[in-house]
Parts: structure tokens; sequence; C-alpha cells
């Protein structure tokens, strides 16, 4: 009972005082539970709400936009644009657009347009132009590494240590016969010595670089230009002896001359294939380096390379690596291949069943012996002076040593300048 003037309880009133105030504390409790839920609840769908958006899915935002500018013309160009149709299809994440700039306009063009702050994620050009964009420092190193390359491909395009671009489509010459009228040669005596002769588009360090380097040619030796060395010399006085002989045609029409059995052999790229294919020209073919006993290294023909903006790289790296990636695949660039000009550049698609017939295998075996001259070196300085020394002295208008002497004089001027 509870007693005036008394601040305690007993009896039945403690009692009930106890159980009020438990019968309190599960009310409070159960509101504070319930309270939690809806907070709960509340910061569920908050954060479901306010969760970023991912690249590609609906509702998130703009798939990245990868800008590439390319030379390519006729059907590569219209290869290119089905294959990047793939790939968009492949990888909503990025949308590749191309843009078409010319060949003698594309060094100037993208200097102008990285000067305002523009210009594309990715190049394709061919070899020199990629050497002039190097040279006016508007590419930055590769943002995909390849090892699926080939390496003589690979290093056309590195600067010093550092990659500046990817080979994509390349090719090289190879000595095509016709096997209704002739026999494949073992050596280049046998060759010559084969009635009808060979004919040639152009008697130049590129076309013949597998014989010129079979038998002792170089440019430099010990870091210094030699275009005169006995070994250049020598060679350029048997070309003179074949062409006087009629064993060596120079005609720009080789190949149509071929192809219409008014010649039984010719020098060609080997990407050419296809086009005497259309034709129903009946050919077989040698690598250049076999008829030297192995000893030829041949030099690369057309070449185009990949290569990334100095200036765009840098934010979208993730992207364009999905699309250099994207782009070096072996059944794209199978596909470029079809198209009717140059080989794949990557090892890898001379694995395909498709690639065990034809002009692949050959090309396969010149591809991995091929000079492997980097992007940097001096020599691609001096091959247009022994091919004018070359010239010269096929024509007549001046004696091989003289012609050779000359090349060198100015391949000393011209390395004296860039040094």
């Amino acid at each position: 009972m509870y007693q005036a003037g008394s601040s305690s309880f007993t009896g039945r009133g403690k009692s009930r005082f106890i159980a009020i105030k438990f019968e309190w504390s599960e009310t409070m409790i159960s509101r504070l539970l319930h309270s939690i839920f809806c907070m709960l609840i509340i910061v569920f769908l908050v954060s479901g709400c306010s969760k970023a958006p991912q690249t590609g899915e609906p509702g998130g935002p703009a798939p990245a936009v990868i800008e590439v500018w390319h030379s390519l013309l006729g059907a590569q160009a219209d290869a290119l644009q089905n294959q990047v149709q793939a790939i968009n299809k492949a990888h909503p994440q990025v949308i590749v657009k191309l843009r078409y700039v010319p060949e003698q306009n594309f060094a100037a063009f993208t200097y102008q347009a990285e000067a305002g702050g523009e210009g594309p994620e990715i190049f394709i050009a061919r070899r020199e132009i990629i050497r002039q964009l190097y040279s006016q420092g508007t590419l930055a190193k590769v943002a995909y590494a390849d090892q699926g390359s080939f390496t003589a491909a690979a290093a056309g395009f590195r600067f010093g240590d550092t990659q500046y671009a990817l080979p994509w489509l390349t090719d090289v010459p190879m000595l095509y016969y016709r096997t209704d009228t002739a026999n494949a040669p073992s050596t280049l005596a046998d060759l010559f010595s084969s009635q009808g002769g060979i004919s040639v588009p152009a008697a130049d360090t590129a076309t013949l670089s597998a014989w010129w380097s079979g038998q002792g040619g170089a440019l430099m030796t010990g870091g210094n230009p030699a275009l005169d060395n006995p070994s250049n010399l020598a060679f350029l006085q048997q070309l003179i002896a074949w062409q006087n002989a009629k064993s060596l045609r120079i005609d720009p029409q080789a190949l149509t001359s071929f192809a219409g059995g008014q010649a039984p052999y010719v020098i060609a790229g080997a990407s050419q294939s296809v086009l005497l294919n259309q034709q129903k020209v009946p050919w077989g073919c040698v690598s250049l380096t076999d008829l030297t006993a192995g000893q030829g290294e041949p030099l690369l023909g057309l070449t185009f390379g990949i290569a990334n903006s100095a200036i765009m790289t840098k934010d979208l790296s993730p992207e364009i690596k999905i699309v250099e990636q994207a782009l070096l695949q072996p059944d794209v660039e199978g596909a470029l291949a079809k198209s009717g000009s140059l080989l794949p550049a990557n090892m890898a698609y001379y694995q395909l069943p498709e690639a065990q017939k034809g002009i692949f295998p050959q090309a396969y075996r010149a591809f991995s012996k091929a000079w492997g001259l980097v992007g940097s070196a001096p020599e691609w300085n001096l091959i247009s002076l022994q091919d004018t020394a070359w010239s010269n002295a096929l024509a007549g208008s001046s004696s091989p040593q003289d012609a050779l002497t000359s090349a060198q004089a100015q391949a000393l001027k011209a390395l004296n300048k860039s040094s």
C-alpha cells in the first residue's frame, strides 16, 4: 500500500509498477526496431537509385566515342567499315567512328588538329606516315601491348626503346613463277639462266633487299654510311650484267605482263596473289630468301600500323585498348586481307585453317625472316639514296662506282645534318 509521506511502494503496488515499466520498455523497443527497419528500406532504395549506371547498360552514360583517322580507300575502306560495325556491336561500351584523311595531307592535318587540342584517338596509316607523325610529336606510346606481331613488322614502329604503333597489315616481295611455262628455281643462278627472264616493277632496295643483303649488301657499317662498299658495288654490277643479258627486265607493269603470259617470272608483293587468283593465273611462288640459301633478309613492303594520339590517349586509355585489341584480332585482319591488299601482320592468323594454303605459308616464312629495321634507324634515310644510285647506274647515266660514290657523299651530309 502507498503511505502518505512515503517515497516507497510496498506489496502489490510495487509489483504493478515493475510490470508497467516492463511493458513500456517492450513498446519502445518495438518502435525502435520499426524505425530502423524503415530507415534500412529507405537507405536501400536511395542507394539503389543513386548507384552509378554502368557504361553500355540501358540508362547508363553514353559509350566512349573513339575516333579513328585512316587513309584506306576502296575495298579496304569498306572492309574496315564492316569490321568497325562488328566491333561496335560486340563492345557496347565504345562507339568507333571512322574518318578518312588523304595520305598527302595526313601528317599536316594531324599536326594542325593536335595543336588546337583536337584530333582522333587512333590513327591507321602506312609506316612512312606514322614515322612523320612521330617526328612531329603527335604520337603517344601504344595503349595496347600486342605480343602477336612479327618481329620485323613491330620494329618498324619502334623509336628508341618505345613502341609508338602496332603493325596491322603488311607485305613482302616474293618471286612468282607461272606453273604452265616455268619451274621453281632453287638458286639465283638457276633463275637467271632460265629462258624468258624475270620482270620487276622496280630495281630498288625494297624489291631486291633479300638478294642484296644475302650477298653482303649493307647501308651502314660501324655506325657510318657504307653505300659505296665493295659488296654494294658488286651487287650493282651484277644487276647491270643481268639487265644487259635481258635476264632482268624493269617493267612498271610487270605483274600485268606476268598475268598475261608475257613473263614467266615476276617479283611482286605476297598480297598480289589475291589479284592473280581473281584472274585465274596459274602461279607458284618462292621466297626470295630461299634463293640465297637463307642468307638474305627481305625488307617489308607497304605496312600499315595503328597508333595513338599524343593528346587524346590518356583519358580514354581503357577504351582505346578495347578498340585496338579488336582491330588486331586475326579474323579482323583476315577480313581486310580478303579485300585484296596486304596480309595480316599478326602471327596468330597464320595458324588458322584458312592460312594453310595459297601464299600464306610462304609469306609466313618470309615475314619471320624479314629485316628488323627499327623506326628510328638512320638506314631509313639512306634507302632512297641507294635507290637513286641504282636507278642512275641501270639507266646508264653514270657508272656503278660513280653512282655509289655520289650516294655516299649525300649520305654523309644527310646523317651529319640530322645528328
